[in-house]
This record gives structure tokens, C-alpha cells and sequence, in this order.
């Protein structure tokens, strides 16, 4: 035992000393002080390193290389302290140790003697004719550096440096002292303070070499002497407690003690931060399956249990079921009505095996208790079939005839010992207990909150769905009727002509029912090609198509211009889906524009959008159409709801499930009178480079624009721009493209000059940005 305290400490010195040598030494490598000093405590730091090892391994090399480092202090310190003394403000006289370090070279030689030559079973210096000497040498070395502190107290004159060396003298006193009963090694474990005490002496050494002032110095000291009694106070308990446990323990065996208690109070502390960190978290949890998984992951990596499960209510009320686990299965669902006695112990705490044992001692002294006996077995019995030392309870806020609402159980064992837990770990665990009802109460709350929401969207839903069938089918039924009661009549006044269009009308109205039937069975379908095991998509060529499609379809005045960002990153997906997306956007823009306007469609790279971080394809559609209500934003996306006066309401609804199931996301932004953006952002499907990524804008490369009302440009220029991909933008009628191209020189895109049959505006000319528009010649 004496042996472990004096490797501890010998250890705890040996780090410390040394951090305190490096921090002076790292204010000035130039100052002879610092480096003097710095010198000094890695020499002390190296004399404790190895009386650890010498301790711990029980080797003659560790222990003689502890005795060439303990040779090496006193001229270290003799030399530190003799230049701090001489320092001016202290007055102290320059001299050499020149003795001191003859006797050096006498005990360096003795220790070379010592390692070659052995006249017997002991080497010569492990005996005492040598070990006595040589204290005397290393210790009166200090001593002497102790003597020269008090000859230059009483030297000094000015208060100030008069009381600050009187302290160095009396800590270097004390520290000395005591190291050197702890080197004597006496029999009583607690003397190994004294290496304590050194360390708080060379700390307090080093921070007299920054402080000049008297209060620092005081305020220090009083700090210092409080820390020094604590850790007085502390090793003195210790040291009782191990000459305690030493007298009847082998050194092996109370080794083995030691780890063990240490390994336990580290799984503890382990323990207590990593739940009171989950227990944190759980606010912010709305997840029930999320947060059992956050306390089964925390109390596992603790390794502080080996056996842990929840258990939660079902739906019906009728049972508990195994929602996680760690260590030996337990049973996967338990049965309310078969197990109402555990579920009543529960209900008021917790359930503890060990208090069910103290139960059992207390029935067994009693009598006519053996119903209570076997009841008190049963629950002890079954707590093992659940692999479960204490059961804590998952209470509710409500009350129920039975008491509080039971909405989980809370199992924890840890089978390497009894009485495992005390009852700072059982309160850590009520508290955690407490907090994961809280989450599953909101997580009810917010799955009612949902239903509430997806019934009141039904409702919408099937109002709209309503209003759809009931207007054709009344055209239809309308029309029917005039037939019928023309028909039936004796004179019949309707012509064929008429007869026809009723004809027509029933026919439109039945095709318009059906269609509305075809939309909502499509919203309706469950399952729809997403990102799981679709292949890459170009969204720039599904962007081309769905341009050729708007084309055909645009209505006069109306301008389409197209932007395509070359560099766009390939999603996951099924580009059918995507160009349904796409094209029903793209006529939304155009029915919103019903006095001419332009439709812009861009796409671009993103590195964040409302789903997160990450690298993202956007394809943005931009018109400057009527714009939508604020109040109807947020109803955009619900089944049947729509703006216009003809129109199922589907549209937007069927493109924001088919975009959910790419993974992506629409946001809309809208300017009642100016216009609405509608955006999909889709995850790429290969991420790239964090550096190969940006937000963009306005995409750059090549472009061509072209009149909407002109044939197509010559060949020449198309040839021209293939190769690097073109983008394709309308301009305004009746504007040539040289006029285009003069506007964006003048406005600062670019230079401009005429090449053949196309005009090049070159932005990534001398002073520009890097971008040149490629824009076909016009008839002029």
C-alpha cells in the first residue's frame, strides 16, 4: 500500500512539474531565469517519472536512472535559485556553485562504480553505506538552496522582496521537508504528500517570477494554502484508508480492489453525464422510436448496465410492448391484466429487486405472511424473467381509475454485482424516466394534432372532389332531361343541330368527370417512382423537353425564356414523373399570365434549401403574371384547392408528392401584381466537392437567344455553340439580336462585335466576367 501511494504520487508530481517547467519556459526561451528554472523542474519531473517506473516495475534500471536524475537537482536548483537572488531588485550576491557541482561529479561517478561493479548479490547503490551519503548529498543541496533564501530574507531591506523571498523560504522548507520523509520511505503511506507539496511549491515559485506585487503575492498564498490543506486533508484520508485496507489484503488483491473501484466510479461518471446529456436532448425529441433509441445507445456505450429495455403502451390499452433492448432479450410484449401486481408496484416509484429482498427478510420475521411471501417471489421472479434489477415507470400527466396514466416501463440491471445502483444513480434515472413520458405525451399530442390536420384536409378534400363531380354530372344530368322531354313530347321543337350539341355537352361533361377521376386516383396512388433505385437524371434535358412542350402551347404574347446551367449536378429519380412536374408549373405560369408576360425557367446549383445543408439541383420557374395571395400560400398544395376558375385543384398537389418522393422540395415565393417563383429543389445524386459547389444565381456559359416569332437561327451559329452546350433564351419581338447584343455590351455584360452571321457578346472579354452570349443574326 505504501508502495502505491508512492508510485501515484511520484506520478502526479512527475505531469505536473513538467507542465509548470514548459509553461515558464514558453513565456522567454531567452531569459537565463526562466531557462534555469525550466531546467530545474524537468529535472525533478524526471527524477518522479522514474521512481513511478521504478515502483511499478520493480527494475534496477528505472531505479538507478531515479537516482542520476535525483543527482542532477541540486546543482539545478542551487544554479536557479542563485540567479533569481541575484536579480536587482532583490540585491542577492553572483556566485557559481562551483562546490556542489564537484560533489555532482563524485556521486555520477559513484553511480557508474554502482552499475559495473558487483561484489555481491546487491549492487552498491542499493546499500545503505551508499543510499545514506547520497540523501545527504541531494537533500543538503536543497537545504542549501532553502539557507540561501533565508540569508537574503535577512538581507533584504525593501518590504516588499523581503516578504516575498521570506515565503519562498518557508514553502521551500516545508516542501523539502516533507519530500524527504516521503523519500525515507517510514512505513506510513500519507508522508508521500510531500511530493504534493512540491508541486504546489514550484507552482507558487513560478508565479513569483511574474508577480512583483505584494497583493498578487498575498492573494496567491492564501490560495495556495487553502488548495494545500484540502489536498492535505484529502491524501491524509486516503493513506488512513489504504494502511486500513492493507492489513488484512494482499499488495495484489488491494491492487485489483483499487482498479475495480476505479473502473466503477469512471462507469458512474460515465453513466451520469451521457444520460444527463440525453435528458437534455429529449425536448427537442418528438420521435418516441428517435428518443428510446437515444437512451438505449447512451446507457450501452455508459457499459455501466448490462442489461436495459423500454417497454411502451400499445394503442389498444391492453399491453406494453418491447420497443428496444440491450443485453438478453426480455420478453417481447407484456400483458396489462396479467401483469396488474408488477404494474400497481410500479405505478408508485419504481420497482427495486433489492428492496424486495430487504421485503422478504422483513415477511420471513413475521407471521401468517405467506400469501405476502409468495407475492413478494413472484414479482422477484419475474423481474428476472425481465432481465431487470430496478423498474421505472413512464408516467403521464393524465389519471386513470388505477392511478397515474402508465404509458411505459423503464428496465435497467446490471448483473456483475448487488445493490448495484445507489440512489444518486436510481434519481438519474427517475429524471430520465420522467423526461421520456414528457416526449411521448407530445409526441400523442402531435400525432393527434396531424390526424386533426389530415381530417380537416380530407374534409377540403372531399368538398372540392364534390364540387368536381357535381358540376358535370349536373351539365349532364340538364342536358339528359331536355332530351328525354323532347323526345317524349308530341311536338317535338329541338333540332338536330340542338339535339347535337345536348349530344356534346354530355360528352365534354363525361370526359371532364373522368378526368377528374383519373387525377385524384393518380394523387391517390401510394407508390411512385422516387430516388430508391431510379437511375440518373439529366434535369437540363428534361428542361428541354418540357420547353418544347410550353412552346407549342404558348400563347400569344407571352414571352419563354430558358437558362441551363451546364454544371448542374444528375439527381436520382424518374424523369417522367419530374417532366409532369415540370410542365404542369410551367402552365400554371402561363394561365397566371392572361394579359402576355414572360416565363423564365432556370436551372442552377444550390448548397442549402429548407431540407438543409447539402448540395442541391434547383429548377426555378419565374413569371410576372397576378400573383398570389399570401393567405392562399399555404393552401397551395391541398388536394382540390385552386385559384383559378377552371382547374381540379390536383396539379400542384400530385407535384408535391411526386417531389416529397425524389426527395426534394417545392418553396414558393409570390408579389401579389408582380408574379410568383415557384422552386424545386432535388438532392444530387452524386455529391460533389465542397469546392466544386456555390450558389449561382444567374448561371453563365454559353447562350443563344431567339426571336419567338423568327425562324431559327443559320447553322453556323447553332454549330458554333454545340459543342459547349447552348442556352437557349427568347428575346422580346421586334428586337434584333444585334440590337440584344449592343443593349448587354452597353449595359456592361460584355463587348460586342459582329462574327459572320452571329453577333458575340463576350463578357469573358478583357474587363469582364467571363461569360460570352452567343445571339444569332436577325433577317437585318
Amino acid at each position: 500500500m505504501e508502495n502505491d501511494a508512492q508510485a501515484v504520487s511520484a506520478l502526479l508530481a512527475a505531469l505536473l512539474i513538467f507542465a509548470v517547467g514548459t509553461s515558464v519556459l514558453l513565456r522567454s526561451r531567452s531569459d537565463r531565469m526562466y531557462t534555469s528554472f525550466a531546467v530545474f523542474t524537468f529535472v525533478v519531473a524526471a527524477w518522479h517519472a522514474c521512481t513511478f517506473l521504478s515502483v511499478e516495475t520493480k527494475g534496477p534500471v528505472m531505479h538507478w536512472l531515479a537516482m542520476w536524475f535525483a543527482a542532477t537537482i541540486p546543482p539545478t536548483a542551487i544554479r536557479f535559485f542563485r540567479i533569481f537572488l541575484a536579480q536587482p531588485s532583490i540585491g542577492g550576491p553572483k556566485r557559481g556553485p562551483r562546490v556542489t557541482l564537484a560533489w555532482t561529479l563524485v556521486a555520477y561517478a559513484a553511480l557508474v562504480v554502482s552499475a559495473i561493479y558487483k561484489p555481491g548479490r546487491t549492487r552498491i547503490h542499493d546499500t545503505i553505506y551508499f543510499q545514506v551519503p547520497f540523501v545527504v548529498y541531494v537533500f543538503g543541496g536543497l537545504y542549501r538552496c532553502v539557507y540561501d533564501l533565508y540569508i537574503q530574507y535577512r538581507a533584504t531591506t525593501k518590504r516588499v522582496e523581503r516578504t516575498r523571498v521570506g515565503y519562498l523560504a518557508l514553502g521551500g522548507f516545508v516542501a523539502t521537508t516533507l519530500t524527504l520523509t516521503g523519500t525515507l520511505r517510514l512505513g506510513v503511506t500519507w508522508l508521500a504528500v510531500g511530493n504534493v507539496l512540491g508541486i504546489l511549491y514550484l507552482y507558487f515559485l513560478s508565479q513569483t517570477l511574474f508577480r512583483y506585487r505584494l497583493i498578487d503575492l498575498n492573494e496567491l498564498l492564501g490560495k495556495m494554502a487553502v488548495l494545500g490543506t484540502l489536498v492535505m486533508l484529502l491524501w491524509a484520508v486516503n493513506g488512513f484508508l489504504l494502511y486500513w485496507m492493507g492489513s488484512g489484503t494482499s499488495p495484489d488483491g488491494g491492487s485489483n480492489k483499487d482498479l475495480y473501484l476505479l473502473n466503477a466510479l469512471r462507469q458512474r461518471t460515465e453513466l451520469r453525464g451521457r444520460l444527463d446529456m440525453v435528458r437534455r436532448e429529449l425536448p427537442g425529441v418528438v420521435d418516441v422510436a428517435d428518443m428510446v433509441q437515444r437512451i438505449t445507445t447512451a446507457l450501452e456505450e455508459s457499459r455501466r448496465v448490462t442489461d436495459a429495455s423500454v417497454y411502451l403502451l400499445d394503442a389498444d390499452g391492453a399491453g406494453f410492448d418491447r420497443a428496444a433492448f440491450i443485453g438478453r432479450a426480455p420478453p417481447e410484449r407484456l400483458d396489462a391484466s396479467a401483469e396488474r401486481p408488477l404494474l400497481d408496484r410500479v405505478r408508485g416509484g419504481y420497482l427495486d429487486k433489492d428492496q424486495l429482498a430487504h421485503e422478504l427478510e422483513e415477511l420471513a420475521a413475521a407471521t401468517q405472511t405467506e400469501a405476502k411471501q409468495a407475492a413478494v417471489r413472484a414479482l422477484r421472479s419475474r423481474l428476472d424473467e425481465l432481465h431487470a434489477g430496478v423498474i421505472f415507470p413512464l408516467l403521464g400527466s393524465a389519471e386513470t381509475e388505477q392511478g397515474p396514466w402508465l404509458l411505459g416501463l423503464f428496465c435497467v440491471r446490471d448483473d456483475r454485482t448487488e445493490s448495484a445502483f445507489d440512489a444518486d444513480d436510481l434519481d438519474t434515472f427517475r429524471q430520465l424516466a420522467a423526461g421520456a413520458a414528457r416526449v411521448i405525451e407530445s409526441s400523442q399530442a402531435y400525432e393527434r394534432v396531424k390526424e386533426r390536420d389530415r381530417l380537416a384536409a380530407l374534409g377540403e378534400m372531399a368538398a372540392g372532389l364534390a364540387h368536381e363531380i357535381r358540376n358535370p354530372l349536373g351539365a349532364i344530368k340538364g342536358a339528359a332531361q331536355l332530351l328525354i322531354t323532347d323526345g317524349a313530347a308530341s311536338d317535338a321543337q329541338t333540332s338536330t343541330t340542338e339535339m347535337v350539341e345536348l349530344l356534346d355537352i354530355i360528352v365534354e361533361e363525361a370526359n371532364r368527370l373522368n378526368n377528374v377521376v383519373t387525377r385524384f386516383l393518380d394523387y391517390a396512388r401510394a407508390e411512385r417512382p422516387g430516388r430508391e433505385g431510379a437511375g440518373k437524371v439529366d434535369l437540363n434535358q428534361v428542361v428541354r423537353k418540357t420547353q418544347q412542350l410550353l412552346q407549342q402551347e404558348l400563347p400569344k404574347g407571352i414571352e419563354l425564356r430558358v437558362r441551363i446551367d451546364e454544371m448542374l449536378p444528375s439527381i436520382a429519380g424518374d424523369p417522367e414523373s419530374l417532366m409532369q412536374v415540370f410542365l404542369n408549373l410551367g402552365q400554371n405560369a402561363l394561365h397566371a399570365m392572361p394579359d402576355g408576360g414572360t416565363l423564365e425557367i432556370l436551372t442552377t446549383r444550390r448548397r442549402r434549401s429548407r431540407l438543409g445543408y447539402g448540395q442541391f439541383a434547383e429548377v426555378r420557374f419565374r413569371d410576372n403574371g397576378v400573383g398570389i395571395p399570401r393567405d392562399k400560400l399555404k393552401k397551395l398544395f391541398i388536394p382540390f384547392y385552386t385559384t383559378k376558375q377552371k382547374g381540379t385543384g390536383l396539379g400542384l398537389a400530385i407535384s408535391h408528392r411526386i417531389v416529397n418522393q425524389h426527395g426534394g422540395t417545392i418553396e414558393v415565393r409570390s408579389t401579389l401584381g408582380q408574379g410568383s417563383t415557384f422552386s424545386v429543389f432535388l438532392p444530387a445524386a452524386e455529391p460533389l466537392a465542397a469546392s466544386e459547389v456555390s450558389d449561382i444565381t444567374e448561371t453563365g456559359g454559353l447562350r443563344t437567344m431567339k426571336p419567338v416569332d423568327r425562324a431559327d437561327p443559320t447553322p453556323s451559329a447553332p454549330a458554333a455553340v454545340s459543342t459547349v452546350g447552348p442556352h437557349v433564351e427568347s428575346i422580346p419581338p421586334g428586337e434584333s439580336a444585334a440590337d440584344s447584343a449592343r443593349h448587354r455590351a452597353d449595359a456592361g455584360h460584355g463587348h460586342a462585335c459582329n462574327h459572320g452571321s452571329s453577333w458575340l457578346c463576350g463578357s469573358g472579354l478583357p474587363g469582364c466576367t467571363g461569360r460570352l452570349h452567343v445571339i444569332a443574326a436577325d433577317d437585318e
